[in-house]
């Protein structure tokens, strides 16, 4: 019980810092979701501060600023997280004014990203994202380095005033090793370009290395036309149950946990489906809202599994009040990626969290076809989401083959590759037509192994 306390102590401490424009309809949802994203990265909320601004920045005002500072002293605060992405000077502004660090909404997610990599592919997407997004933010430093460099300079031997003395420009200018004036070089700013060269190469390294893992990926699955046993992928907003749901699916052991993004390493399994079909299964990364765009170029390699798939599984926590918005997220990022190849299936989970809503939301779902209603916690509506599955596959992947007056051999050639097969017979039992909904491919195949082609 102790050592649980003293874990618990350790966690920093944060305050929420929302700067809204008048007109935000969702300031509550967006506060809410960032206090899952900070929880979700391991630290503990312990106050909130918002304001509704006409203003079109995301800076508070003054007296926001000074309650924020207060709040931040009395709660002992580690750190205040803004709700929006900020420039770095916002992020500067407000250190000077706060008692704690800051980060923005991007930082977290990057930062909650960075704690779920587990693969090397995965950590390979987040270092290049937070490098992406750290490259253009070193220009406030540079500028804080130069400033110190050049007060410096006038301290050594230039005018009181640090204008245009004598002294002061040379001081500065030795310091710098140039001639460019006072504070505008030093060497606070060529560390930064040496630190701006090391991250550019490092950018272009990881890149590249993440282009050879796409391309070895891409021939890994294949092409949709070529490929025997249908891909399908999991899709959606984060947090709305997908690992729960692919542990269903599939009878695996991925570990789910009911925080934002606990998935990032895509996991691939074997799913049966009615009648005896196999299709492959991809657990992939969630969605959000305003996902930042440094991690869209970053995962470019995973998010591609989703629209090179055969069906995709749009999963959407139905027991969420924003749950509609969630659908428009998702629907976005996905057309974003280019127009999917295969049929979408909204299913809608947490079934067994919606108490009287039931009807409401079964109505909502119907603007959503094909769609189905499931609990992957309970196992509710599993067998039918199959099903569904099924018939999906069957109308954009599988085609109907028939084979009139089949030979043992062709029907053996057929249950060898593990096809599902129908077989006719007449009045004396003898069979007449052979039926299975495969592939061109597969039909191929079937045919070449009763000739003897295939061994």
């Amino acid at each position: 019980m102790s050592r649980r306390r003293a874990s618990h102590s350790r966690r920093e401490r944060a305050v929420l810092l929302g700067v809204f424009a008048a007109n935000e309809q969702d300031a509550e949802t967006r506060t809410e979701e960032l206090h899952g994203l900070v929880e979700s990265a391991g630290a503990m909320v312990v106050g909130t501060v918002t304001q509704h601004s006409h203003g079109p920045g995301r800076r508070p005002g003054p007296g926001k600023l000074s309650e924020a500072g207060r709040i931040c002293s009395e709660l002992k605060a580690d750190l205040v997280v803004a709700a929006h992405p900020m420039s770095p000077s916002d992020t500067r502004a407000l250190e000077e004014a706060l008692p704690c660090r800051v980060v923005d909404r991007t930082t977290l997610i990057l930062d909650i990203f960075a704690q779920r990599a587990r693969s090397s592919e995965g950590k390979l997407q987040v270092e290049l994202a937070q490098l992406m997004y750290l490259l253009p933010r070193l220009i406030g430093r540079g500028r804080e380095m130069s400033r110190i460099t050049g007060r410096g300079g006038q301290a050594a031997g230039g005018a009181p005033g640090g204008g245009m003395g004598a002294g002061g420009a040379r001081g500065a200018g030795m310091a710098a090793g140039g001639t460019r004036g006072v504070g505008t070089r030093g060497p606070g700013e060529q560390e930064l370009e040496y630190d701006r060269r090391r991250i550019r190469l490092r950018v272009t390294r990881l890149k590249r290395e993440i282009e050879a893992l796409r391309r070895r990926r891409a021939s890994q699955r294949g092409s949709r036309h070529d490929r025997e046993v249908p891909f399908i992928t999991m899709a959606g907003y984060t947090n709305a149950g997908k690992t729960t749901l692919f542990n269903a699916l599939c009878g695996a052991k991925a570990e789910a946990r009911n925080q934002m993004f606990s998935t990032l390493d895509p996991l691939t399994r074997r799913v049966l489906l009615p009648g005896g079909g196999i299709a492959l299964l991809s657990d992939t990364v969630g969605f959000i809202a305003d996902m930042p765009d440094d991690l869209r170029v970053a995962f470019r390699a995973t998010l591609e599994e989703i629209t090179d798939s055969d069906l995709i599984l749009h999963v959407v926590d139905a027991s969420h009040p924003e749950a509609e918005a969630r659908i428009h997220t998702v629907v976005s990022e996905l057309e974003a990626m280019g127009p999917p190849g295969a049929p979408v299936l909204t299913v809608f989970n947490k079934s067994d969290a919606l108490a009287g809503r039931r009807a409401e939301v079964e109505f909502g779902a119907a603007a959503h076809p094909p769609s189905a209603m499931v609990s992957a916690l309970a196992g509710d509506g599993i067998g039918a989401l199959l099903a569904t599955m099924s018939e999906c596959l069957r109308a954009g992947y599988w085609r109907r083959h028939s084979w009139p007056d089949p030979t043992p051999r062709l029907i053996a050639a057929a249950h060898g590759m593990g096809v599902p097969v129908t077989i006719r017979k007449d009045a004396e039992g003898n069979a007449v037509e052979m039926e299975a909904w495969v592939t061109d491919a597969q039909a191929a195949r079937i045919d070449a192994a009763a000739a003897g082609g295939l061994r």
